[in-house]
């Protein structure tokens, strides 16, 4: 079930298919992640996403839902995680506080997730809600409250 105003957009980048939906009637941008995550594959993803659909001016204020919940295997470094959280902040707007949910699976990844929240919020001008979800029905009421507040 899939409303006509959501576009998808689908890129691979090395073994860690990427897909993103955006859904315009709740401003949300939502990513699905599958297969193996590591820090060069996050990297690429993350560079060719702010380039191709945050660096679109229609979805900057957007919220944003990561959804981990298909990845396999995760070989991610500190150093990396060190500098996704870098490469995030750069596609912040200073001037507004944007929400950004993480749906995992697994212990392992939730810890690496809450290390990256971490991280990005120690990079200086950081101005995003960032929170771990181990649902995906909780982490879109969580994005969505606003939006729904608004319109409703």
């Amino acid at each position: 079930m899939e409303p006509d105003d959501k576009q998808h957009k689908k890129m691979a980048i090395d073994h860690m298919p990427v897909r993103h939906d955006i859904d315009k009637p709740n401003r949300l941008i939502i990513t699905y992640w599958s297969g193996e995550a590591t820090d060069s594959s996050f990297i690429d993803a993350l560079t060719s996403y702010q380039q191709e659909i945050k660096g679109n001016r229609d979805y900057q204020l957007f919220n944003e839902l990561l959804d981990f919940r298909h990845i396999t295997e995760f070989h991610l470094s500190t150093r990396g995680i060190v500098e996704l959280s870098k490469i995030a902040q750069r596609s912040d707007q200073p001037e507004v506080e944007t929400k950004l949910a993480i749906v995992v699976a697994s212990t392992l990844a939730f810890g690496l997730a809450q290390m990256y929240i971490t991280y990005r919020n120690l990079v200086p001008k950081s101005n995003k809600q960032l929170k771990v979800f181990k649902t995906y029905d909780e982490a879109f009421a969580w994005l969505t409250a606003t939006t729904n507040a608004s319109t409703n």
